[in-house]
C-alpha cells in the first residue's frame, strides 16, 4: 500500500471515530511510518484554486496534505462542484474534506433568511465529509450588546451543525483580542457561547498580532480550540520570529483535533510557500 491510499483508508475509517471527545487519526501508524497529518487552508491557494481545481487538489494531495479546510462555498456547491463531486474528488488522491470557512451576512431582522441559509449550507458541507464548520470572520460590534447579539445567534448555528454531526466554530482575526466596556472581546465570547454548540479555531498568528500569546488562551480555554490555524508573515516558518514549539505542545496537551496551514501572503509563488510550509512542519520534530 503506497502513503496515498494508506493515508486515503487510515482518515476514511477513523473519520466518525471518537474517543474522549476527539476525533483520532491512525496517528501511530502514521508516524510508524513517517507521516504526519498536516492540513491546509485552500485559501492559500485561492487563484489557483479559483482556475484549476482538480489540478491544484493534486497539486496540494502531491505535496504531502493529508486534510483540507476549503473556502470556496456557494449556492450548494463547493468551488462550483456538487458536494459529493468534490469530496470525490479529494478522496480519490488521498485526502480527506475535514472541515469549512464560510458564513453569511447577519441581523436580527433577517435571522429567519439566515439561519435557512445555514440549513441549506450544512447539509452541503455534510455531504462533503466536513467535521468542522468555521465562520472564518463576522463583524465586532463596538458594545458588548452588539458582541452578544452575535454569540446568541452562532449558538443557534451551532445548534444547526451539531444536528447534522458536524461541530460549529469560529476564526479569529487581530479584532478578538481589542475589549469593548474594559472586556477581552475574545474572553467575552468564550463566556456567552454554548461550549456544546460553538468551538473555536484559534489563529495562532493574528493572536500573536493581537497582543496575546496563544500558548496562555490554548491553555486557558482546554477543550474550545481544537483547531489551529498555523501562521506566520509567508511561508510557514519564514519569518524566524514565530515559536511554533509551545504552541503545539499546549495544542497537544490541551486537545486540539486538526491544525490547518494558511498562507496569506508569499514570498515566492502561493504553491511554493505552501510546499514550503509543509516540508517545515514535516521536518519539525514538535509536530507529530
Amino acid at each position: 500500500m503506497d502513503r496515498r491510499e494508506f493515508l486515503k483508508r487510515s482518515l476514511l475509517a477513523s473519520a466518525g471515530a471518537l474517543v474522549g471527545g476527539s476525533l483520532l487519526v491512525d496517528s501511530v501508524s502514521a508516524r510508524e511510518r513517517g507521516e504526519k497529518i498536516i492540513g491546509l487552508q485552500l485559501y492559500s491557494l485561492r487563484e489557483a484554486m479559483g482556475k484549476n481545481v482538480p489540478g491544484t487538489l493534486k497539486k496540494v494531495a502531491n505535496m504531502g496534505y493529508a486534510i483540507v479546510e476549503t473556502a470556496g462555498y456557494g449556492e450548494g456547491k463547493l468551488y462550483g462542484y456538487t458536494p459529493a463531486e468534490f469530496k470525490q474528488m479529494v478522496e480519490d488522491l488521498g485526502m480527506q474534506v475535514s472541515g469549512a470557512h464560510l458564513g453569511s451576512n447577519y441581523s436580527k431582522e433577517t435571522e429567519r433568511e439566515v439561519l435557512d441559509w445555514w440549513r441549506v449550507a450544512l447539509d452541503a458541507q455534510a455531504e462533503a465529509g466536513c467535521r468542522y464548520v468555521v465562520q472564518a470572520s463576522y463583524p465586532i460590534g463596538d458594545t458588548l450588546d452588539d458582541i452578544k447579539l452575535y454569540c446568541d445567534y452562532f449558538n443557534k448555528v451551532g445548534e444547526l451543525a451539531k444536528a447534522r454531526g458536524m461541530r460549529f466554530g469560529l476564526h479569529n482575526h487581530a479584532k478578538e483580542f481589542e475589549k469593548r466596556e474594559g472586556e477581552v472581546i475574545f474572553d467575552y465570547m468564550m463566556a456567552n457561547t454554548d461550549p456544546n454548540n460553538v468551538m473555536f479555531e484559534l489563529d495562532v498568528y493574528w493572536a500573536g498580532k493581537g497582543g496575546v500569546d496563544p500558548v496562555a488562551y490554548i491553555e486557558k480555554y482546554q477543550g474550545r480550540i481544537p483547531l489551529l490555524h498555523i501562521k506566520d508573515e509567508t511561508a510557514i516558518g519564514a519569518s524566524g520570529t514565530i515559536d511554533f514549539a509551545p504552541i503545539f505542545e499546549a495544542a497537544y496537551n490541551n486537545g486540539m483535533e486538526s491544525y490547518f496551514v494558511e498562507v496569506e501572503r508569499y514570498d515566492a509563488t502561493p504553491e511554493k510557500d505552501v510546499q514550503k510550509s509543509y516540508d517545515f512542519l514535516n521536518a519539525a520534530p514538535y509536530v507529530r
